[in-house]
């Protein structure tokens, strides 16, 4: 019987509560489920800070001891800070390919635009078992990045689009695309219409979550709805900032601040609305677990995401970056009841028809084994 299918997954860090990190992990374990011999790597994360749950048959390893995130001294220009990044991303890259050439796996599966880049410009022999995925829009990253993606990405075995949208932009640089939405590990049977008026917002505390312009909305929303509060869960180097803003804006006395938890699921149940206020997104996780548990939501039309995980059945989209639509659309559905219990029932029947997670570790598990046996690997059956 030939051994199972090697496969290591690569991210820069797995140590933070983010959507990428929660996607390497979570996939990692479905892989083992398949039968496969899975290793998760990083720069540095061992595995007792690893942030998410991972199988004790998943492997974790480090490509250097300590950090490379940060540059000593303070770059006082454009051109000083683009500078400082390349060569964090050079020192990462260079660490990631060493995991890969000491792993020797027969599948690489790397996340994120600037770490497909920074691997694969570095050491291109595994490109043709590696698969790229990039986890936002086609155009979220600078022209440098995507000026390195076209030479790069038509050299490896396949690329995954999390959307439709963006799935012919990848197919321009490689035929061998496939579209594989994100999926929900979080199930309910009927959503959980709490009578509290709670707003949840889940992400990180970064300029990509909009929390910034979620807070002005909030203005409008705190002034019509009595006792509404909201609730962002989530950490970040821009907490600080977004708690200063709700104090300058005169609503820091209804929103609560919580960090990262995993009891994530009570957080869904006990809100009556979701909020997602992303200036980008790829596919977003947190939209497609609050739809999973039956939770209203309303979004900003991001490029790629929200429209193809919402309805007019199941939540609200507003034009992006539009903070009186987004406080509109939340204050209409916060005073809507009725609305709120036809969107919830709506919103887990999607969930379970599009974005099941056996669909998403089925498709995984066979997009991998293709690219094992493109290379001609000896697949046992799963």
């Amino acid at each position: 019987m030939k051994r199972p299918i090697r496969v290591l997954l690569l991210c820069d860090r797995l140590d933070i509560a983010g959507g990428v990190e929660r996607f390497v992990c979570a996939l990692a374990n479905d892989l083992v489920r398949e039968g496969m011999e899975v290793a998760v790597g990083s720069v540095s994360t061992r595995r007792a800070s690893v942030r998410y749950p991972l199988d004790s048959g998943v492997r974790v390893l480090t490509g250097v001891e300590g950090r490379l995130f940060s540059d000593t001294g303070e770059a006082t220009s454009r051109l000083g800070r683009a500078w400082g990044l390349l060569r964090t991303q050079w020192r990462i890259g260079r660490a990631l390919s060493r995991l890969t050439r000491s792993y020797q796996p027969d599948v690489v599966l790397l996340n994120g635009l600037t770490t497909a880049c920074s691997v694969l410009a570095l050491d291109r022999g595994f490109a043709a078992r590696t698969i790229c995925c990039d986890h936002n829009h086609f155009s979220a990253r600078s022209g440098l990045w995507q000026r390195l993606r076209r030479w790069l990405y038509p050299k490896v075995g396949a690329v995954v689009s999390l959307t439709e949208t963006d799935a012919p932009r990848f197919r321009t640089l490689n035929p061998r695309t496939h579209v594989i939405y994100n999926a929900a590990s979080l199930r309910a049977d009927t959503p959980a219409l709490p009578g509290n008026a709670v707003v949840l917002a889940v992400g990180r505390h970064v300029a990509q979550k909009g929390f910034d312009l979620l807070l002005r909305a909030w203005v409008l929303v705190a002034a019509r709805v009595p006792l509404v509060r909201l609730r962002i869960v989530g950490d970040g180097p821009l907490r600080g900032e977004h708690e200063r803003l709700a104090q300058s804006l005169g609503v820091a006395g209804r929103v609560e601040w919580l960090g990262p938890t995993a009891d994530i699921e009570r957080h869904y149940r006990e809100a009556a609305v979701f909020v997602l206020s992303s200036r980008y997104e790829g596919m977003p996780i947190a939209l497609l677990e609050a739809q999973s548990l039956g939770v209203p939501a309303v979004a900003f039309d991001c490029p790629t995401g929200p429209g193809e995980i919402l309805t007019p059945q199941t939540g609200r989209l507003v034009p992006p970056g539009d903070v009186n639509a987004l406080a509109a659309a939340i204050i209409d559905l916060l005073l809507s009841p009725a609305l709120r219990a036809q969107m919830g029932h709506a919103a887990i029947a999607r969930s379970r028809e599009l974005f099941s997670p056996q669909q998403h570790e089925r498709r995984w598990a066979a997009l991998v084994r293709e690219v094992a046996l493109a290379n001609a690997y000896g697949v046992a059956s799963a």
